[in-house]
């Protein structure tokens, strides 16, 4: 057998959507050409371009074509958004993008690339002269570019032409051959042993292309596939393709869901599979972002349960992009996963580069980030490191990325195999894992399968930025009792200070996944007062002191979730509230808890009496409502925002007091 060193197809961009202000006509063209930027005089470039709106004429036009959209939905999109947004299944996103709006910009010269109903844009190869005319469109919004990038080359280490170990004789059903421990690691031969095998779940990988030939894929059943490169349904090489396109996609695709006896077998070889072709190997190529957004947009018309991609950009980035709200592909994910698909990404191989942190989009807060271990568990050495520039721990989970087995289409060979490495191949192993998850649990939405992987993981009690929550057990995450939570306390919660022979009054809110019955026992310095169904509690003091309250909220003997309180009884009467510390500064404090459904505490300080507008917005910016508008008292504030009327997704909430503004990012998990 010959071999052939990896080919990780990491590629690198600028795209920045969000926090990054909006180019005039004439910056753009000036931070785009010159000396040292992305273009220069003469070329061409490829860009986005926002629309303003969708081109209704009024109200009722756009909710008959929300009411379309809705009944165009296939039966499997329906049933898998119906976990997540059962109030509205569709929204502006579902809407396409306005036909004369991108006609004007081709009739113009720019050149037809793809377009994006989740961002309402339009992907064009323009000449740099035309760049200020169509930025002064009246229906233009933005224009951004997408940027050439650099492919990083893999370490000759990182690929083995023989495997670890073998299957020991005489155990399980199956013949994994070379492939067992890579499963046996994440406990997923004991999955199968249990009748998981991914059935009736639906995969999408979105890759460089798949040697459908291979023994390990040719009868594995492909639902759908579709080449965004070349705009055709084939996504093996076709002539004029490079000999190694389809090579990345292939072992990614087998290390997921492959299956041949004796050979090897993807945690989730009975699934059914989408394949999307959106990375085009040769290197004066630009990086596929816009490929990357159709490919999940397409996965979600068609009712992908997983998206799983072993892709990434981060050269003509910052790292302080990298916050969960920047990178097209990163906002890109997230609302898929709120429409609900489970989207599992990999880490990134920069560990020892100059780079040195995960890649977008393993930023999202609602992707399952994988990095790699090897067969022993250990951290391989270029696994990316968290953390995300706002601060979460990151990634999610590990898997094996080094000696990785899979199928490999070396010289179009049908039967080769090797163990290949980088996260790119610990990724696949986790996205086979979620389809047994959503096999045993087709309920559940993809924030539960996040985390039942992350709380059962070898490192759960003490996750970091090397490991995450640490290597998977898929057996154990598929026995997860979800525990419940407070999802809101007393805004009074805190020191309270109360007069002698005076009652005090608490309340919490909170959910349990599953729907299991909830037991609310409330305790004064730790005896139980009161114990049952009750949200809320009354209690009076005749003894001044420092009293705890506290109120367990279990679904089971094992399984609770806490608040407390402090509260200070003065005997001489209410005490005085100069005598209290008041903040010295402005803050805003990220909600609690984030996700949440229906209700989170969004907490704020003044350090003194200020007009304050605390106001919720949805992920297109639309103001979804003011939870304060009005005057308001120096000290720490807590407000209690509810979305039980709203669907699942990402929002966003603002502050501004007197000349301080911030703003944070929470997301409803229905």
């Amino acid at each position: 057998m010959r071999f052939k060193p990896m080919i990780i197809t990491v590629y690198v961009a600028l795209f920045l959507i969000g926090s990054m202000p909006s180019f005039s006509a004439n910056q753009l063209h000036s931070s785009l050409i010159g000396p040292h930027k992305h273009i220069t005089q003469g070329d061409s470039i490829d860009v986005w371009v926002f629309f303003n709106d969708r081109g209704y004429e009024d109200e009722n036009e756009l909710n008959l074509a929300l009411f379309q959209a809705e009944k165009n939905l296939l039966p499997k999109t329906k049933s898998r958004r119906l976990k997540v947004r059962p109030n509205s299944l569709v929204d502006e996103r579902d809407l396409p993008v306005n036909q004369n709006y991108v006609g004007t910009i081709l009739d113009m010269g720019g050149r037809f690339r793809t377009v994006s109903r989740y961002f309402n844009a339009a992907s064009v190869r323009v000449h740099q002269d035309l760049l200020i005319p169509i930025s002064e469109l009246a229906f233009v919004k933005k224009v951004r570019p997408i940027a050439k990038g650099n492919r990083n080359q893999p370490d000759p280490d990182w690929s083995f032409s023989q495997p670890g170990s073998q299957q020991p004789d005489g155990t399980d059903e199956l013949d994994y051959g070379p492939s067992y421990d890579q499963l046996n690691q994440i406990n997923a031969i004991a999955a199968h042993d249990s009748g998981y095998s991914g059935n009736g779940v639906l995969v999408c990988l979105l890759d460089t292309g798949f040697f459908t030939d291979h023994e390990a894929l040719i009868n594995q059943p492909v639902v759908a596939e579709w080449d965004f490169i070349n705009n055709d349904p084939e996504t093996q090489n076709e002539p004029g393709d490079p000999e190694d396109q389809h090579n990345h996609g292939t072992y990614t695709f087998s290390a997921l869901g492959g299956a041949h006896d004796g050979d090897l077998y993807g945690p989730a070889y009975g699934a059914e599979f989408l394949l999307g072709k959106t990375e085009n190997v040769p290197v004066e190529e630009p990086i596929e972002e816009d490929w990357y957004v159709a490919g999940l947009e397409w996965a979600d018309s068609i009712g992908a349960d997983i998206v799983s991609t072993s892709l990434g950009y981060f050269d003509w980035y910052e790292f302080e992009d990298l916050d969960g709200n920047t990178a097209v592909t990163t906002v890109g994910v997230d609302i898929a996963v709120a429409n609900g698909i489970v989207c599992v990404t990999a880490a990134g191989n920069e560990r020892q580069t100059s780079w040195g942190h995960i890649i977008a989009p393993a930023d999202a807060d609602s992707v399952i980030t994988v990095g790699a271990v090897d067969q022993f568990g250990v951290l391989v050495y270029f696994s990316s490191p968290g953390p995300t520039a706002d601060g979460r721990i990151k990634p999610e989970v590990c898997a094996r990325g080094l000696g990785t087995w899979c199928a490999v289409p070396w010289d179009d060979s049908t039967t080769t195999y090797a163990g290949i490495g980088g996260t790119s191949l610990s990724t696949p192993l986790i996205g086979g894992a979620c389809a047994l998850i959503l096999e045993a649990h087709p309920d559940w939405t993809p924030m539960q399968v996040r985390l039942a992987l992350m709380m059962t993981a070898d490192n759960a009690t003490t996750p970091d930025n090397d490991y995450g929550w640490g290597v998977i057990d898929v057996m154990a995450a598929i026995n997860f009792n979800f525990p419940p939570y407070i999802i809101a306390k007393d805004p009074l919660a805190g020191t309270l200070t109360i007069p002698q022979d005076s009652t005090q009054n608490f309340w919490v809110s909170a959910v349990d996944f599953e729907g299991d019955p909830m037991v609310f026992t409330w305790l004064v310095d730790g005896t139980v007062i009161a114990s049952g169904s009750d949200t809320t509690f009354s209690y009076s003091w005749n003894v001044g002191g420092i009293y705890t309250v506290m109120v367990l909220v279990a679904d089971s003997p094992t399984q609770a979730d806490t608040a407390v309180w402090e509260v200070n009884v003065e005997s001489l009467g209410i005490g005085d509230e100069n005598d209290q510390s008041l903040p010295t500064s402005y803050a805003l404090y990220g909600n609690f808890p984030n996700p949440f459904n229906p209700k989170t505490a969004i907490s704020y300080q003044l350090p003194a009496v200020s007009f304050v507008n605390l106001a919720v917005y949805d992920i297109s910016g639309r103001k979804v409502t003011d939870l304060v508008n009005g005057s308001r008292e120096a000290g720490v504030h807590e407000v209690i925002f509810d979305a039980l009327n709203l669907t699942s997704g990402i929002y966003l909430y603002r502050l501004e007091a007197g000349e301080f503004t911030a703003s944070g990012k929470m997301v409803l998990m229905k």
